[in-house]
């Protein structure tokens, strides 16, 4: 048993003996390898003493731009619009002139034609003149009758639009027709004024001469008409219209 004992002990110191072993070879190998790295310089710095300069601004290069030359081509040679503008004036100017120079031309023409006939033939153009004058003296009878129907029916519409209905006739239910006569003068004033044929009611005839009298002057007669006067007869009608 004590044998044993002995062998074991033996043996852990050797394994100790071993293990203390590797433990040195381990540390002297870090120690190499501390002593073999570059020592570090380590430098303190004062943010103090530090001068922070401003980044100058970078200048780009100015890039001249490329100009084309432009070759001016000489532009053919051509009149100006006033230039233009006065030869045609000129030409017309001088159309008008040939005009009128053909114009005076056929006057001078005619005016001698005529001085030869008057020479030649006094007596027919006397004669010539003479029924001219009596053809524009005379008028177309149809002519003549639409001038006095116009001239008549002005008149009438006169009378109607200056007609008063007397109320006394009114209230007592008096209704006629009254033939009035009177003369209009050439320069149209209305004069002998007389009631041809009367209504029956005294208040109708005596209105429709106050018609007349209130009118007094009317258009003057046409000369066309060739008439100094003219003596004219109007029926003038009162109605009661009831509705």
């Amino acid at each position: 048993m004590e044998n044993k004992k002995s062998l074991l002990i033996i043996f852990t110191l050797i394994i100790s003996a071993h293990l203390l072993l590797f433990a040195n070879l381990d540390l002297e190998e870090k120690v190499v390898v501390a002593q073999n790295k570059p020592a570090v310089n380590i430098s303190k710095i004062n943010l103090k003493n530090v001068v922070i300069k401003k980044p100058e601004p970078k200048v780009e290069p100015v890039v001249e731009p490329i100009v084309e030359k432009i070759i001016e081509k000489p532009l053919p040679e051509t009149k100006s619009k006033n230039i233009v503008k006065q030869e045609k004036k000129k030409e017309k100017k001088i159309k008008e002139v040939k005009k009128v120079e053909k114009k005076v031309l056929k006057e001078v023409e005619k005016t001698q034609e005529v001085k030869v006939e008057q020479k030649a033939e006094p007596q027919v153009q006397e004669l010539a003149s003479k029924e001219v004058l009596k053809q524009k003296d005379t008028i177309d009878p149809s002519q003549i009758e639409a001038l006095e129907n116009e001239y008549l029916s002005k008149l009438r519409y006169l009378i109607e639009k200056n007609k008063i209905y007397p109320q006394s006739a009114k209230r007592l239910n008096q209704m006629g027709k009254v033939h009035v006569c009177f003369v209009i003068s050439k320069d149209g004033q209305i004069k002998d004024v007389k009631v041809v044929k009367d209504s029956n009611y005294k208040r109708l005839n005596e209105a429709a001469l106050e018609i007349l009298a209130k009118i007094n002057r009317f258009e003057p007669i046409p000369e066309k008409l060739n008439k100094n006067s003219w003596e004219i007869t109007v029926p003038i009608v009162y109605q009661i219209t009831r509705s």
